[in-house]
């Protein structure tokens, strides 16, 4: 539930890339023009568009905080999670009947994409889970829905046993009278925000393909997405590496499953974050402390 800093994509050695940190207002978005399936290249797309939205709440911060406090009409504004204790307007919003309805919907949506529990028949449950602000939200009293930003919903939907980790964007209408627009993003419960999520996809995806021996295939879904060791110190011949975690993402590949290993390595210095497609593996030139 916390937003990385306005960063942008350094491309160093196949396979890994640091993540350096711009000043407000710049925006950077590498395109990388490569022979990909649609499918891949429609993922691409989209990460690009919601990493833009992502890179742009730091330069419109100061911009609501001071439009909020020069206009004449009450309005609450939540630039990060922080904030939201004192919005009880804007957390009563995104937790209400409505919303969860449309996370139902969206889970339902992507159970169905999976072929998973097409046969339960008992009642599905909506578990929220945690909200992450990708772009700041403005809530003005005299609307009825917000009028600025983006949000990350992610929650358990639970059915016959079984529970799976799905995430939801929410992006506000202009205007405050038409309810937010939501869209089904990666499934899973990645510590990576969109922006580092991005930049790593297409080497994951080519990692899965080359793994899988399926070169040709063009059907690709993100399936899952999880951490497979929290934040921890790695050593690393005289360096200590503070804070690396890793995950595993999973992909379906024309019906065949593929894992692959992702090492995320914030920098000490600048605040940037590095990941490599292949975890830090304690005892293979590394040792977790």
């Amino acid at each position: 539930m916390r937003l990385r800093p306005n960063m942008t994509l350094n491309p160093s050695v196949a396979g890994r890339c640091a993540i350096k940190p711009r000043s407000a207002g710049q925006l950077y978005v590498e395109h990388i023009h490569l022979l990909l399936p649609p499918k891949v290249q429609l993922y691409w797309a989209y990460l690009e568009e919601l990493a833009m939205l992502y890179l742009s709440a730091t330069r419109t911060i100061a911009a609501a905080i001071l439009a909020a406090s020069l206009g004449s009409a009450y309005a609450e504004t939540v630039n990060t999670v922080n904030d939201l204790p004192n919005n009880k307007r804007t957390v009563s919003y995104m937790y209400a009947r409505t919303m969860q309805e449309w996370l139902y919907r969206l889970g339902v949506e992507q159970d169905k994409k999976f072929a998973i529990q097409q046969e339960c028949k008992t009642q599905y449950r909506v578990e929220p889970y945690s909200v992450s602000i990708l772009q700041p939200i403005d809530f003005p009293d005299d609307k009825q829905h917000p009028v600025k930003g983006v949000w990350n919903f992610r929650y358990q939907l639970q059915r016959c046993g079984e529970s799976k980790f799905y995430n939801a964007i929410f992006i506000a209408s202009s205007n405050g009278d038409a309810p937010p627009t939501p869209r089904a993003y990666y499934p899973g419960a990645t510590n990576a925000g969109p922006v580092l999520v991005k930049d790593a996809m297409l080497g994951a995806v080519n990692s899965a393909l080359v793994k899988a021996d399926l070169k040709d295939c063009k059907d690709i879904d993100v399936f899952d997405m999880r951490v497979t060791e929290p934040p921890h110190n790695v050593v690393d011949g005289d360096k200590t590496l503070k804070g690396v975690w890793n995950e595993a993402w999973t992909f379906r590949l024309c019906g065949q499953m593929v894992d692959v290993g992702v090492s995320f390595i914030p920098h000490a210095n600048d605040g940037g974050t590095q990941y490599v497609i292949a975890p830090v593996k304690p005892g293979e030139g590394a040792k977790k402390q």
